[in-house]
């Protein structure tokens, strides 16, 4: 009995060095991001450990079960000796993949605001130059030294905890079993976190209504297999709160209650060209008419000025990829999922090149990277859009920055192009360089001494080189009638890097409409009410005069009696935003993650958060069909 006691304690052991090893890539993440939690919420550390203790055990358990089994297993053949150098090199490849996946994770999550998922690494494997390019904007060496030092640390603590540790190799049977039941009981026990109806699950570790408290609680290491081994997100809605579906649609209905004959038109013109220029994570916080910075984007100002700015709109969620489908197909965000990955739903999508298509339009795309990334290409082509120019499209000469080829180039060649161009037509570029890691070709107007200064510098050259296309094109003949359609694709959390994911203004961005054809009384009006990216759609077609029945996501923000409300999504949570309140819900912990005015109506902001529900569950349901 001695020796199975000994042999257990091994396992202790070893059960211990993992928890070490879980609680140093935690401190790890809070030392990071420690301007989230700040001095004065200290004691917080020691409740985000605490919580995160379950899902910590349940790692290790998952570590550790695998030595322990492949022991027991040898430890019934009578000559079969299991050697230490298996648990060595076991250990020492666990300790690699371990920290290197920690450091990743803490760069992941200053970009996007979530931790390493299955989400972050299909879209690596999907693009390595892509994502590489984003690295580029983060700092190195002290990522790999920071795994190194971590790998080596991790191995002599194990070898300093294991020096005394020995492996007796029993082979009575009885014995064996007794050591296989009561290790595998431990272990399961801890795996799946207790014996209630509910298995382990994120939430648990789930304790605040600050989302920074409850990420770091959360073992990364353990979610991400979890997010791999899962059912698939492709098959199985994360969004279910109504099972009544006329109750459903009775809770979303106000948001879309509107007078469809109270529009204003706001053109002199049916059939405009129509130029949308979609901008690579233009937030709002770079406009100072936006509650921005000032002298980042002053040419910005200027169109404003001269067209029908929305400067309450908000983007559908927080990637390139959502914000194209949003923009186009006025289809809100999947959450976990991002319908453009399917080209087989996504080819079933309705979107508004295909209305222009129909009323005789000819629809390109132009873009400086690769329009394969995300299946844009596929997606344009599917839908009403017969030419895509993108970086395979200039030679080896051309100034090229990590994405690819400069917008201003891109711009140049749109505006060649269009002089034999048949009218109408309709053309989109999406802009490139205002994205890590904020190549420019020239110099950095606010300097390069942080991400943010780079990113304004980035900013501020996108602002110049779409004022000097729209100034050159004014001296085409096809500019008189052409509308121009400025939006973003997303947010950004910088220039202000303060605002989570949780916060709506991560996801506020412009939205304008500029030219000669808008009526001389609309030009420089602002239209302050509040909408999303994916109203455009409807917007513009009943501009038009063309209909745009199939998007039921899309309302008219120029009809005065649409609804003031707006819906933003990321990977875990949404929100919904109205005049006189926003409420954010986290899908994993089941919290409300931010609340914009507290004294607000419990009630009411209850209602709200109900209608923000209904809406996800049934765009999740629509994505399922497709």
């Amino acid at each position: 009995m001695n020796r199975i006691a000994n042999e257990l304690k091994a396992l202790t052991q070893y059960f211990l060095f993992w928890l070490i090893i879980c609680f140093i890539d935690r401190l790890l993440f809070i030392t990071a991001f420690f301007d989230k939690i700040g001095s004065k919420n200290f004691s917080e550390i020691f409740k985000i450990y605490y919580h995160g203790l379950s899902l910590d055990f349940s790692a290790v358990s998952y570590i550790c079960a695998v030595p322990f089994l492949i022991y027991c297993i040898l430890s019934f053949l009578p000559n079969v000796h299991y050697k230490r150098k298996i648990l060595d090199v076991y250990t020492i490849t666990l300790l690699v993949i371990y920290f290197v996946v920690s450091f990743i994770n803490i760069n992941i999550y200053r970009e996007w605001g979530d931790k390493i998922s299955k989400r972050a690494i299909d879209a690596f494997l999907a693009s390595p130059s892509g994502a590489v390019a984003s690295a580029e904007s983060t700092p190195v060496f002290f990522p790999v030294f920071g795994m190194i030092v971590g790998i080596v640390v991790g191995y002599f603590l194990y070898r300093w905890m294991f020096k005394k540790v020995h492996f007796y190799n029993i082979k009575l049977p009885w014995q064996n079993a007794i050591k296989l039941l009561i290790g595998t009981i431990l272990l399961f026990t801890f795996i799946r976190g207790g014996y209630g109806r509910a298995t382990l699950n994120p939430s648990k570790a789930y304790f605040s209504e600050q989302s920074f408290y409850n990420h770091a609680a959360v073992n990364t290491q353990w979610a991400l297999l979890r997010d791999y081994f899962a059912k698939s997100t492709r098959l199985k809605s994360p969004y279910q709160f109504y099972n009544d579906e006329a109750q459903l649609h009775s809770t979303l209905k106000p948001a879309f209650n509107a007078n469809p004959d109270s529009s204003v038109s706001i053109l002199t013109t049916k059939r405009p060209n129509v130029v949308v220029i979609m901008l690579e994570s233009f937030v709002g916080g770079l406009i100072e008419s936006m509650g921005g910075e000032k002298g980042i984007t002053p040419n910005f100002e200027k169109l404003i000025n001269q067209g029908v700015f929305f400067d309450h709109i908000y983007a559908a969620a927080d990637r390139s990829d959502k914000g194209m489908v949003g923009i186009f197909s006025a289809f809100p965000a999947q959450g976990p999922e991002s319908i453009i990955k399917y080209i087989d739903k996504h080819e079933n999508l309705p979107a508004v090149g295909q209305e222009l298509s129909s009323a005789g339009y000819h629809g390109s795309f132009y873009h400086g990277g690769q329009s394969e990334f995300y299946n844009f290409k596929s997606y344009m082509l599917m839908h009403g859009v017969s030419k895509v120019v993108d970086n395979a499209n200039f030679g080896v000469d051309v100034s090229r920055a990590s994405w690819g080829v400069y917008d201003h180039i891109v711009l140049k060649r749109m505006l060649h192009d269009f002089d034999t161009e048949t009218p109408p037509f309709f053309s989109t570029i999406f802009t490139l360089i205002n994205h890590e890691p904020f190549n420019l070709p020239g110099r950095y107007k606010f300097g390069t001494k942080s991400n943010a200064d780079k990113f304004r510098s980035t900013a501020f050259y996108t602002d110049s080189i779409v004022y000097d296309f729209i100034n050159q094109a004014k001296t085409k003949s096809w500019y008189k009638n052409t509308l121009f359609v400025v939006v973003a694709d997303h947010g950004h959390r910088l220039p202000a890097e303060k605002w989570e994911l949780s916060n709506p203004h991560r996801f506020h961005i412009p939205l304008l409409f500029f030219g000669d054809v808008i009526k001389p009384e609309f030009r420089g009006k602002k239209i302050d009410r509040i909408g999303n990216q994916t109203d455009m759609v409807a917007t513009l077609l009943h501009q038009l005069n063309l209909p745009a029945t199939r998007y039921h996501w899309s309302r008219d923000l120029l009809n005065p009696t649409t609804p003031q409300i707006a819906f933003y999504n990321s990977k875990d949570a949404f929100g919904v935003i109205t005049p006189d309140q926003v409420v954010s819900f986290d899908n994993v912990g089941k919290i409300i993650n931010y609340k914009q005015n507290s004294d607000y109506s419990p009630v009411k902001t209850d209602s709200l958060l109900n209608i923000g529900k209904a809406y996800y569950q049934e765009v999740y349901k629509e994505f399922l069909k497709y």
